[in-house]
C-alpha cells in the first residue's frame, strides 16, 4: 500500500506514541516537505518537533510536481493531497474536514487519526481504548464526542464480527 499523510494524523499519532503503527499497518508512507516543516513549528509539542527533525526511516519526504488546491487548503494539506493524486496513493491520511471533503471530491480515499487507531487495533497492533482516551484527553485533537462514539461503535461491531 502507498499512503500519503498530512500533518494532523502524524502529529497526533506521535503525541500518543502510536506513530509506529503506520508502516506496520500500511507499508510505504510519504509526506511532502511542507508537512515536515509544519511538524517542526515551535508551537507543536517537543516530541512532535523532535520526531520531525529526525524522522524515522520508514517515512519518505517527497514533493509533488505541482501543488494544487492552494486557493482552498493550507500549504501542508494542499501539498499532501497533490502528492496523493500524483502518486496514485491508496489513502490520504488527513483529519481536517475541509481537506477531507476536497480529497474525496477529487476521488482520493481518506482516513483520519481515529480510523488509523481503529485499523491498528483491529489488526492487533494496539489496544483501542487507551490511545483514544489519550488522544481526547492529552492532545489538542479537535473532535466531537459523536465522531469518537461512532468510531468506537464501528470498532466494537467489527470486533464482534471477526471470527474467533
Amino acid at each position: 500500500m502507498l499512503i500519503v499523510s498530512d500533518t494532523g494524523p502524524l502529529r497526533y499519532l506521535i503525541e500518543i506514541e502510536c506513530s509506529d503503527v503506520l508502516p506496520r499497518l500500511y507499508g510505504r508512507i510519504l509526506t511532502p516537505p511542507e508537512v515536515m516543516a509544519e511538524l517542526r513549528q515551535a508551537h507543536f509539542p517537543a516530541s512532535v518537533h523532535a520526531w520531525a527533525t529526525h524522522p524515522p526511516s520508514w517515512l519518505q519526504a517527497e514533493s509533488p510536481a505541482k501543488i494544487q488546491f492552494l486557493d482552498t487548503l493550507d500549504a501542508g494539506e494542499a501539498a499532501a493531497l497533490s502528492l496523493a493524486i500524483e502518486c496514485h496513493a491508496d489513502v490520504l491520511l488527513v483529519d481536517e474536514r475541509k481537506a477531507t471533503r476536497v480529497a474525496r471530491e477529487s476521488g482520493v480515499i481518506t482516513v483520519g487519526t481515529l480510523g488509523v487507531l481503529r485499523d491498528a487495533a483491529l489488526d492487533g497492533l494496539i489496544d483501542f481504548r487507551a490511545p483514544i482516551h489519550r488522544l481526547a484527553q492529552s492532545t489538542r485533537f479537535h473532535h466531537d464526542k459523536a465522531l469518537i462514539d461512532q468510531v468506537t461503535a464501528d470498532f466494537d461491531l467489527q470486533q464482534r464480527q471477526r471470527p474467533t
